[in-house]
């Protein structure tokens, strides 16, 4: 299989803490499957200056940063960001198909806990899949793209505004106002969930590393691999049952001569970005990433990696779950494997109950002003965050217990 033939990726983030995650693809010598085809957006000039660091670095990737709108940012605000969004989507929208062009797969990153990606990110999957908002014809390769999300949950002891933005983005990502399926894929993860406990390393950094990480699996596992799992697999079959949110699990340098595939896995499902039963899952997806020599010696196999997956499947209770598995491969002369899991169609309510009651106080603020006729001119109404919530609880109908 050619290069020419691999999947080509484009990652698109908007607010500060997507572009985060984002600008680690830019700073790296090489990125395969991404290269340069990296968008950086945001309402807030500064942010991406603390960003860059520096002014060289801003220099050097200034091309890939387009800040539209008020410029200071729209604070925690998400209905003011999507606003910006809209007012501003030309603009945007051009940054991002002059980046993105002959992409076949886009994954858009933010925080689930701000104005500026919460706002912006769902809409702009809605108008690259829909084109309502977009004048003339949409280039092919937008027509045909796949629109994914990695959307960050904010920690648990953030402020209540932002568990409320939380699940007003995670209902957007999820479900257009008409109730149709919005991204093709929603991929979460908590930053409490996963955050390193290592006091000398930067909480955020070590959340970044570890996303990073199973990004590059994910797309791994469409290139360099005796199974090939692309964008189109990981939607396809979990779609036809209404499963498009996942999250990752992640367990790296696992020695292969001591740890048979089934414990691997259950490590990875063990260190799972967010907080979730894998029995519950409905969909599930395995990638085992092993050194060269391992796979061309023929101990490490596709077929012994799709029995154990299969095997542990079953264990888990969900051998019906949709999926596929297969191995990568990975530099170098050891033998320690990296495994992840992605895993779909979980009960979520293990991770809205972390932000739930935050949720419905800022709900009963906002109606509060509401009666107080304190009204601002961005300001969500109560009658869209119920629409919101309705839509989420039936999302949650099938793919959990609801609320």
């Amino acid at each position: 299989m050619s290069e020419a033939d691999y999947t080509d990726w484009g990652v698109v983030s908007s607010g500060e803490g997507g572009g985060r995650i984002a600008s680690t693809f830019l700073s790296r010598e090489e990125s395969p499957g991404i290269g340069e085809r990296v968008t950086l957006l945001n309402t807030n000039r500064s942010d991406m200056v603390n960003l860059m660091e520096d002014a060289d670095i801003l220099e050097e990737y200034g091309e890939h940063i387009t800040i539209f709108g008020p410029r200071r940012g729209v604070g925690n605000d998400f209905a003011k960001g999507e606003r910006m969004a809209e007012e501003h989507f030309e603009e945007i929208y051009n940054a991002v198909t002059e980046r993105m062009v002959g992409a076949d797969a886009l994954l858009h990153v933010t925080t689930l806990g701000g104005g500026t990606g919460n706002g912006s990110i769902p809409y702009l999957i809605e108008q690259l899949s829909t084109g309502s908002n977009v004048e003339g014809t949409r280039p092919e390769w937008v027509e045909s793209a796949v629109n994914m999300a990695f959307a960050a949950w904010p920690y648990e002891h953030e402020p209540s505004q932002q568990q409320f933005n939380a699940v007003m983005g995670l209902s957007r990502l999820l479900m257009r106002r008409d109730v149709t399926q919005n991204a093709d894929a929603v991929l979460l993860a908590s930053n409490t969930h996963i955050e390193n406990e290592d006091l000398s390393t930067d909480q955020y950094d070590a959340v970044n590393e570890r996303i990073v990480t199973a990004i590059d699996l994910l797309i791994g596992a469409g290139r360099n691999a005796e199974r090939i799992i692309d964008a189109e697999d990981y939607i396809a079959q979990p779609s036809n049952i209404g499963v498009y949110h996942f999250t990752p699990g992640v367990a790296t340098d696992l020695h292969y001569d001591m740890l048979d595939y089934e414990i691997m896995f259950d490590r990875a499902a063990e260190q799972s970005f967010v907080p979730m039963d894998a029995s519950t899952s409905r969909a599930a997806f395995a990638v085992v990433r092993a050194p060269a020599h391992l796979v061309e010696s023929g101990e490490v196999t596709k077929s012994g990696v799709e029995n154990a997956f299969g095997r542990w499947k079953r264990d888990k209770g969900i051998s019906s779950a949709k999926g596929l598995s297969t191995v990568t491969l990975k530099p170098g002369r050891g033998n320690n494997v990296d495994v992840l899991l992605l895993l779909g169609g979980f009960d979520l309510n293990p991770l809205l109950d972390q932000s739930w009651p935050e949720y419905e106080e800022t709900k009963r603020q906002f109606e509060q002003a509401r009666k107080l006729q304190n009204d601002s001119e961005t300001a969500i109404s109560m009658n869209e965050i119920e629409q919101l919530e309705e839509n989420l609880t039936r999302y949650l109908e099938v793919n959990g217990s609801g609320r």
